[in-house]
């Protein structure tokens, strides 16, 4: 890619604001380009109508380093300041419960972003067999989201299997169940109590209770305590993975958690 001197210029100037901390440097560009558009001002014009694209490669890629170096700050200040969740033994677990590494997940169960990432974490825990246990928090973000996590909670009290059982099965249909969920609900109980011991009368009951809101209503403050407010969101030891990321990313924070010694939730 060419440019013209004041191309260059601005390439510098450009990539010099994306990385914030180099004081001396970015002065000196500032300089610099007040003195070519003191001579020349309508250079600048001149530039961008003649390389266009190639200016806005030049932004895109000065605020992709921004936003990597303000990542890694975030990442920085969590490695500082560990979460600490809740875990309440007597709530649905998957994994070992003496495991070293804690991954608490909050989710909304017709997020399709939570899906994807319900398949990735299936990943991590088989090929940390062993080594990782997941708690499933709820941070629905719709009512109809609501009604599922009561679900989940409801049935969780009968047959943790089964609560788990529905939050695949929900993920995996997530179009049917958004065109009516409490079909889709019906029709699950129905055939888990043929094959489990589930009572679809004590279900119906437990979903509505008070007690089984108020499970909801404590993941959903603990994660806005957190300052998670979109999902999936998950605490890795503590220390936040936002998004749904790709495996590698996980696989990433496990060993910068193991490097650090950042202490298991208890």
């Amino acid at each position: 890619m060419r440019y013209t001197p004041l191309g260059l210029v601005l390439f510098v100037f450009l990539w010099g604001c994306a990385q914030p901390g180099v004081v001396q440097s970015e002065a000196e560009i500032h300089v610099q380009v007040r003195e070519v558009l003191r001579a020349e001002p309508a250079l600048i014009l001149d530039v961008l109508r003649e390389h266009p694209l190639e200016f806005v490669e030049i932004l895109e890629e000065a605020i992709l380093v921004k936003q990597e170096y303000e990542r890694r700050q975030q990442e920085l200040a969590d490695l500082a300041t560990p979460r600490e969740p809740q875990i309440d033994p007597r709530r649905p677990m998957r994994g070992e419960a003496n495991a070293s590494i804690t991954i608490v997940e909050y989710s909304d169960l017709l997020c399709p972003f939570c899906s994807s990432a319900a398949v990735t974490i299936k990943e991590l825990m088989a090929e940390r067999a062993g080594q990782v246990r997941l708690v499933f928090k709820h941070l629905p973000l719709n009512p109809v989201s609501r009604e599922l996590a009561q679900a989940f909670e409801a049935l969780a009290l009968q047959n943790p299997e089964a609560a788990w059982e529905l939050r695949d099965e929900v993920f995996s249909r997530q179009s049917e169940v958004r065109a009516d969920h409490e079909r889709f609900l019906t029709d699950f109980i129905q055939r888990v109590s043929q094959r489990v011991s589930v009572d679809p009368m004590r279900f119906a009951a437990d979903r509505q209770s008070p007690e089984v809101a108020a499970l909801v209503d404590k993941d959903m403050e603990e994660a806005r305590r957190f300052g998670f407010f979109g999902t999936p969101m998950f605490l890795i030891n503590g220390l936040p993975v936002r998004g749904a990321v790709p495996l590698k990313e996980f696989h990433r924070v496990l060993e910068m958690i193991e490097s650090k010694s950042v202490v298991p939730t208890k």
